[in-house]
């Protein structure tokens, strides 16, 4: 993370590029709180946001990104390389997180009805709301660069994963009870892109205190 620094002291550009990803992860909290609100509050399938448009977006910024960050790293040599692939990873966690918010508006579609957890129910809003939590901790450490932060999103992270992995294996066993069949399958695919979008979420965060070859993993 110090090369990291380093590059966003010294080139504007990349400087640029930071603060747009900063941006871009503010605005898929939002996301997120939208697409969980339509599967799991309205019997609806349409959300607030356009969800498809906004992930175009992201995809194109992307790619813009990586354009800038290949040229600048073309220009400035070994010494930055570094920091760039640091970014470059980032920037992937980012945008893999929006083609989860298109699952879950894809489930929607498919479910349009209020998805209720059952029995398990509790649980999947305990997750929801660390969910939000992650998000939030991710989005201030990567402004910051606050290691506490970071910290408290991986460890937060362990905890999401862990309940979803009971709920998962829960529902293998047909073990959640006050679900039909459809209500199962929909909640479980609900549960795995909830918890890719908190692994990419903790990749970024990780980078804010591991080096390029440990982010995605503990210090």
């Amino acid at each position: 993370m110090k090369e990291l620094l380093y590059m966003f002291r010294k080139k504007s550009e990349i400087d640029m590029i930071f603060e747009q990803t900063h941006e871009i992860l503010s605005k898929e909290l939002v996301m997120f709180q939208n697409v969980r609100k339509t599967l799991r509050e309205t019997n609806k399938s349409e959300t607030d946001i356009d969800i498809n448009k906004e992930d175009k977006k992201i995809n194109k910024f992307q790619m813009e990104s990586r354009r800038k960050i290949f040229t600048d790293l073309a220009i400035s040599g070994a010494q930055d390389l570094n920091a760039g692939l640091v970014l470059i990873c980032i920037i992937t966690d980012v945008e893999r997180i929006g083609d989860y918010f298109k699952n879950i508006v894809e489930l929607a579609k498919n479910h349009p009805k209020k998805l209720k957890g059952g029995d398990v129910e509790e649980i999947v809003q305990r997750i929801e709301k660390r969910m939000i939590e992650i998000f939030k901790l991710t989005i201030e450490s990567f402004k910051n660069r606050d290691e506490d932060k970071a910290r408290e999103a991986m460890r937060l992270h362990s905890k999401v994963s862990k309940d979803i992995d009971d709920l998962l294996h829960k529902s293998l066993k047909n073990k959640i009870g006050g679900l039909n069949s459809g209500e199962a399958i929909a909640l479980t695919l609900y549960l795995r892109f909830l918890k890719r979008i908190t692994s990419h979420l903790t990749n970024i965060a990780s980078s804010v205190v591991n080096p390029l070859e440990r982010i995605g993993y503990s210090e």
